[in-house]
């Protein structure tokens, strides 16, 4: 994972784990970036709270 400014970056997995118990957990592969003033995650045109991902797989090198 590579981090500049409070900013995150990889290319990976991501387990995505949602708060309502009923929506089931998946995971997400592609490139990811963390953005500090809205605390999330986004890949493909998506955005996940911090608060429910979970780094399966960091592939950055």
């Amino acid at each position: 994972m590579i981090q500049v400014e409070g900013y995150r970056a990889f290319r990976g997995i991501m387990k995505i784990i949602p708060t309502n118990p009923s929506i089931d957990s998946f995971t997400v592969t592609g490139d990811f970036l963390y953005k500090p003033d809205t605390h999330c995650w986004y890949c493909k045109g998506k955005s996940y709270p911090e608060n429910i991902c979970r780094v399966v797989l960091d592939k950055t090198n």
